[in-house]
């Protein structure tokens, strides 16, 4: 089975301006972007193209790119986890650019490879509550042996705060009891992230 956008070949290889211009049948715009390209400084904004979109056409494309970011990272199944910079390169494209908080757990199997993911939770601007029965009963489900914890911050202040803290030592109390240990806890800041594991703050 061909994988995901590989049926349309040809908007793959398509110019970031023909994409824009597709997108909102605008020359006006694909202009702007074209403009930004040859610009070394800047880069090309998607934020600034779906806001030039008609609401139709805005909530398709919204619909296409969530679906895309759910769908693509399936083939990360059996992907090894060796470190913080791995699970970050997992949760960075899903959480990364979103402007409220989620929590999401990576399952890991004895090897430590990605079994499955799941969302945890959906938020407000600044938190999300987080069920950590919620968290222990998908990783039982799937028979993952470890986990590693994911919540973004919006703000792009990657620092955990207290709350974050007395979680993490929860999640990983809760888990040893079961068996199922926490490898990491990652909070993702846009393109920066902070590891728990890193920091050693899990043991």
């Amino acid at each position: 089975m061909k994988g995901n956008f590989e049926i349309n070949g040809e908007y793959r290889v398509m110019e970031n301006t023909e994409l824009v211009y597709i997108l909102t049948n605008s020359e006006r715009m694909a202009g702007k972007v074209r403009e930004k390209e040859m610009r070394t400084d800047e880069r090309f904004d998607l934020n600034a193209v779906l806001d030039s979109m008609t609401p139709a056409r805005r909530q398709v494309a919204m619909a296409a790119i969530e679906h895309y970011k759910r769908c693509a990272p399936k083939s990360l199944n059996g992907f090894q986890i060796r470190c913080s910079r791995d699970a970050f390169e997992i949760m960075q494209p899903i959480v990364g650019d979103i402007v409220t908080e989620e929590c999401w757990v990576l399952l890991l199997n004895q090897s430590a490879k990605v079994i499955g993911k799941k969302r945890i939770s959906c938020g407000g601007y600044a938190s999300t509550q987080v069920d950590i029965r919620i968290v222990l009963r998908e990783a039982l489900l799937a028979k993952a042996t470890a986990m590693v914890l994911c919540h973004n911050h919006p703000s792009g202040n990657n620092r955990p705060s207290a709350e974050d803290d007395k979680l993490t030592e929860c999640m990983r109390k809760a888990g040893e009891a079961l068996n199922i240990r926490l490898l990491d806890h990652i909070i993702v800041a846009n393109d920066t992230y902070y590891s728990y594991q890193d920091e050693g703050k899990i043991f």
